[in-house]
């Protein structure tokens, strides 16, 4: 072997020190963990704010379908969150037996009135006849789920003796349904009035009437009056015969569900009285780096059956997201109330 290939054959072979190996791990680590957030962000946290947004819309449709009455979304685009509105029955009577039973466990205290046969389903209540102040009173204020400040929807079967006027029921303080004369109807609430100082009072009664004519002796009609903090309205046999732009919170209930409240008795009976009150799920808040497009509505109405308000609705609505990289993504609610 010759001087020179001696010296290459003994010449070491040269590899990554342990410094080098670290460093390039440390890299590949860096670069792994920058990767996986990016796509995490991308992926996860966009479908959670979609989904987010999804589930409360699909909430407040479902339940505008569920309960047949209306249902509302509320956007706070400053506070990035959300809230869905629908009904939720808290009392029903069917007056079949007495005492008066109600489907949740409230009994009524009966002080006159009287079960008839011939009702809109079966018996029905009729104060007609019955001795002044005659009348039935449900202790609805001690249950708490009868919170009627967010809105409210009362349905009830009516039929009339005469066309004179009289004082179907009350809730408390809080509102109130009666029949005028020559086959009218007349609605009222009382609002909460909060004052400069911080304190709550009952303000005047909020009236709606409706014209005359609507309700015919001797025949039952089909009676509701719906108010969701937007719109007070009666209806008649399923057709709104009347309403009013009212935006006012309802005060709170503070006395009993009475039937024939007056001292004259209701000239007339009632059956499939139902009560619905205006419930809010939690609130939900968008992730971190994700806000409301300013832009997007700041409240989502259903109608009855779940589809579109079209009285605040034209066309449908898309809910803009942005992200704080500069994306943005749209969530469309179409005017049959589906979301996508």
């Amino acid at each position: 072997m010759t001087r020179a290939t001696t010296r290459g054959a003994r010449r070491p072979l040269r590899g990554f020190t342990l410094i080098e190996l670290i460093v390039v791990i440390g890299l590949i680590a860096v670069l792994l963990g920058m990767g996986v957030g990016m796509v995490a962000r991308i992926k996860v946290g966009d479908r959670a704010a979609v989904g987010i947004v999804e589930n409360v819309l699909r909430s407040a449709h479902n339940s505008a379908v569920a309960g047949d009455a209306g249902a509302r979304v509320v956007i706070d685009v400053p506070g990035r969150t959300l809230q869905a509105f629908g009904l939720k029955v808290v009392g029903t009577w069917h007056f079949e037996d007495l005492p008066i039973r109600g489907a949740f466990g409230v009994e009524g205290v009966s002080l006159g009135g009287e079960l008839v046969p011939n009702g809109f389903t079966g018996h029905a209540l009729s104060f007609a006849g019955q001795p002044s102040r005659s009348r039935v009173e449900i202790p609805v204020q001690l249950d708490p789920a009868f919170d009627l400040r967010r809105g409210f929807a009362l349905s009830c079967a009516v039929r009339t003796s005469t066309s004179d006027g009289g004082t179907l029921l009350s809730v408390g303080e809080s509102m109130g349904l009666a029949t005028t004369e020559g086959g009218g109807l007349r609605a009222w609430f009382a609002p909460e009035i909060l004052e400069e100082d911080g304190e709550r009072r009952r303000g005047g009664r909020v009236v709606l009437a409706t014209e005359p004519g609507l309700l015919r002796p001797g025949h039952w009609s089909q009676v509701e009056v719906q108010y969701d903090r937007s719109t007070l309205a009666v209806l008649v046999d399923g057709s709104v015969v009347a309403h009013l732009a009212e935006s006012a919170p309802v005060w709170t209930v503070e006395g009993p569900l009475v039937l024939s409240p007056s001292g004259s008795p209701f000239p007339g009976a009632i059956d499939a009285l139902v009560v619905a009150a205006v419930a809010g799920e939690d609130r939900r808040e968008l992730p971190q780096g994700v806000e409301f497009d300013a832009a997007g509505p700041r409240q989502i109405v259903f109608a009855a059956g779940g589809v579109l308000d079209r009285a605040v609705h034209r066309e449908p609505v898309r809910v803009g997201l942005k992200f704080d990289d500069g994306r943005e993504a749209k969530i469309q609610v179409n005017l049959h109330g589906t979301v996508e």
